[in-house]
């Protein structure tokens, strides 16, 4: 299965990246990891440095580089926090959101394109099954980090 969904993963991720090769320079997972957070974490479509970087696990360097690279391409803006002017929030621009828009309709095309080749019991099959793996994995996480360490978590024969 480990390998199964490896050789998925690696796949998908070829396909995606070349779905994106027509859109604007690339950011995707960015803005896709900047969108998230200030959905989740952000206040008045912002969110600060420090709390992306949490939010993302990434150090603030890392953070840093990234959002430098977003800000030259016109992507994103930095302020500084009208409360505390020590702090830096972020925004994603109207540029910004627009290559999300881009890159979103491209990922979209490809795997409509990818479901299409299915047969429409395949289809069905898999939309079917997707919502039982997807809860049986986060009940799977959710065990593993409630359990005392040392006990077994899953079923051996897997």
């Amino acid at each position: 299965m480990c390998h199964y969904i490896g050789r998925l993963s690696k796949a998908a991720k070829a396909g995606m990246k070349a779905a994106l090769a027509d859109t604007p320079k690339c950011h995707f997972a960015w803005l896709e990891a900047l969108l998230h957070a200030i959905r989740s974490r952000g206040q008045d479509g912002a969110i600060s440095v420090s709390d992306l970087a949490h939010e993302v696990h990434q150090p603030l360097p890392a953070i840093s580089r990234g959002l430098r690279q977003l800000e030259a391409d016109g992507l994103i803006a930095r302020e500084p926090a009208p409360e505390d002017r020590r702090k830096t929030l972020v925004r994603i621009t109207p540029k910004g959101y627009e290559a999300c828009r881009q890159y979103e309709d491209a990922l979209s095309d490809y795997f409509t394109c990818v479901m299409a080749r299915l047969e429409p019991e395949q289809a069905a099959q898999l939309n079917a099954l997707r919502g039982a793996l997807m809860d049986a994995i986060l009940a799977e996480n959710a065990a593993r980090t409630t359990k005392p360490k040392g006990e077994p978590n899953h079923d051996e024969n897997l």
